[in-house]
């Protein structure tokens, strides 16, 4: 066991050795959508991390909060590597144990509903889709921690869609979520002029996804809702159709319940988010005005044009809802 984990450990030594990829620490965001305020700034290049030195802080993050158990004090450098392998190895199969546990609560959430028992509530059905998202990408997490497990750190940097939730170390998790809201604040700066073209194509306050395609806008689009940008407007448009589709049963379940004064502030601005918001330095009261905002523009909406009416107010300037 000690002789297999020394080899794991060596090609993990020289694997982030040859790697010289830099990350860029990214700027505070800014807290309006469609603002010139929001447009991008650089970091200096000294502010650049490298991957190898990335990772090692992720460790030494999780070792601080005993998410991972640190080394001995006494050891040397090659044993803290064997240890940190060791530890890393725990923590995805503790990940991947979980998922395995979350499904049977998962199946019997959904056969109390179907037997007539309690409704799903809003966390019940925002679990039972992160369950699903995270089965998917279980398997190929799993090959790819037997086959080279030190890959995991580097994908949580440049592929963290691939990651199941359970198996992200909490400063990947931060950077992850940095990540995304600076690219959010990006796609904010460059929809002013694309989305404005966009709109014209609007009928009675709905946007077919046709407007989307050739113009730039799934990108935009994607971006703003936090979503991978990458393949073609295709992809893009599934990807903002299937999320669109989980906000529309979101909304359903906050209208419906009248959860809305009753979210926390942090799941006031991350239900924000999801809807495409910038709500970096926004007070907490824009931010639930905001949110009433939107809940009542898609209240009396009919089934049959939902997403395209949340496609639609996605492209509206939101500067002024306050």
């Amino acid at each position: 066991m000690l002789s297999r984990c020394s080899v794991r450990v060596q090609t993990h030594r020289k694997f982030l050795s040859f790697l010289d990829f830099k990350y860029l620490a990214k700027p505070p965001p800014s807290s309006l959508r469609y603002s010139s305020s929001n447009q991008p700034k650089h970091s200096p290049a000294s502010s650049a991390i490298g991957v190898k030195e990335l990772v090692q802080r992720d460790i030494r993050h999780a070792e601080r909060l005993g998410v991972l158990e640190p080394a001995p004090a006494d050891v040397n450098g090659f044993q803290k590597l064997i240890h940190s392998a060791i530890q890393l190895g725990k923590f995805y199969f503790r990940g991947a144990k979980l998922i395995y546990t979350r499904g049977r609560e998962v199946s019997a959430i959904k056969a109390r509903a179907r037997a007539g028992g309690l409704p799903i509530t809003r966390e019940e059905s925002r679990l039972i889709i992160l369950q699903r998202r995270d089965v998917t990408k279980l398997i190929p997490f799993v090959v790819m921690a037997i086959v080279l497990e030190e890959l995991i750190p580097v994908a949580a940097i440049y592929a963290p869609f691939m990651l199941p939730s359970t198996c992200i170390l909490p400063g990947q998790r931060a950077r992850i979520e940095e990540k995304k809201t600076q690219k959010a604040i990006t796609s904010a700066f460059e929809a002013q002029g694309i989305l404005a073209n966009v709109t014209q194509n609007a009928v009675d306050g709905t946007l077919p996804y046709s407007a989307l395609r050739g113009t730039g806008s799934a990108t935009v689009v994607c971006g703003l809702l936090r979503l991978p940008t990458f393949g073609n407007d295709l992809l893009r448009t599934w990807r903002i159709r299937r999320h669109l589709h989980f906000i529309q049963n979101d909304d359903r379940l906050l209208i419906q319940n009248k959860l809305e004064d009753d979210l926390s502030d942090h799941d006031v601005a991350q239900a924000l988010e999801e809807r495409g918001f910038i709500v970096q330095d926004l007070p907490i009261e824009s931010q639930r005005a905001r949110l009433k905002w939107w809940l009542n523009s898609v209240q009396d909406t009919p089934d049959s044009a939902a997403i395209t009416r949340r496609l639609f107010l996605l492209t509206e300037p939101k500067t002024q809802k306050t």
